[in-house]
C-alpha cells in the first residue's frame, strides 16, 4: 500500500508472478508504471527505437508518418497498454490507435509499428530476458531406488 500526498491509498496487488517478473518504471523516487519484466523489456526496445529516431522516449518515425505512444493504466496481470497518437506536420497530434504488450512480452497490437519491427523487438526482449533472468536449477542427488520384494 502506498499513500500519496492527498492521503489517498493506492493498492498494488500482485500474486501470480515470481519475484523478478514485476518491474517498476521509476522517475526519481516516484514509481511511474508497473508491468511484467518481459513487457518492460519490450518497452525498453521501443524506447531505444524512439531514441534512435527522434532522441525522445516515446516518439518514432513509422512508414506513414511520426507517432507517439502514451502509457495507459497499470494492469494487475502485468501487461503494458496505452494509446498511440499520430503527429501532424504542424506538430499537433491525434489519437490513431493503441498498443498492448502481454505479460509474456507478446505484442498483440502497436499502431504505427510494422509487424517486422514488432517481431524484432519481441525477439530482442526475449533474448535479454533469458540472459538476465535465466535460472539454473541446482542439481539434486536422488536417493537410490529401493524395490520391495
Amino acid at each position: 500500500m502506498v499513500l500519496n500526498s492527498n492521503k489517498t491509498k493506492w493498492f498494488y496487488l500482485v500474486d501470480d508472478f515470481p519475484l523478478p517478473v514485476i518491474i517498476m518504471v521509476t522517475k526519481g523516487e516516484i514509481v511511474m508504471y508497473k508491468c511484467s519484466a518481459k513487457s518492460s523489456l519490450v518497452l525498453d526496445q521501443m524506447r531505444a527505437r524512439c531514441q534512435a529516431d527522434t532522441q525522445t522516449n516515446n516518439k518514432w518515425t513509422g512508414k506513414s508518418g511520426n507517432y507517439m505512444y502514451i502509457m495507459g493504466r497499470e494492469n494487475a496481470d502485468g501487461k503494458a497498454t496505452g494509446v498511440v497518437h499520430k503527429i501532424a506536420e504542424d506538430g499537433s497530434h491525434k489519437l490513431c490507435g493503441s498498443f498492448k504488450i502481454l505479460s509474456d512480452g507478446m505484442i498483440t497490437r502497436f499502431t504505427g509499428l510494422s509487424k517486422q519491427d514488432q517481431t524484432n523487438m519481441m525477439r530482442s526482449a526475449d533474448a535479454e530476458y533469458s540472459a538476465k533472468y535465466s535460472e539454473t536449477a541446482p542439481t539434486q542427488d536422488t536417493a537410490p531406488e529401493k524395490v520391495a520384494v
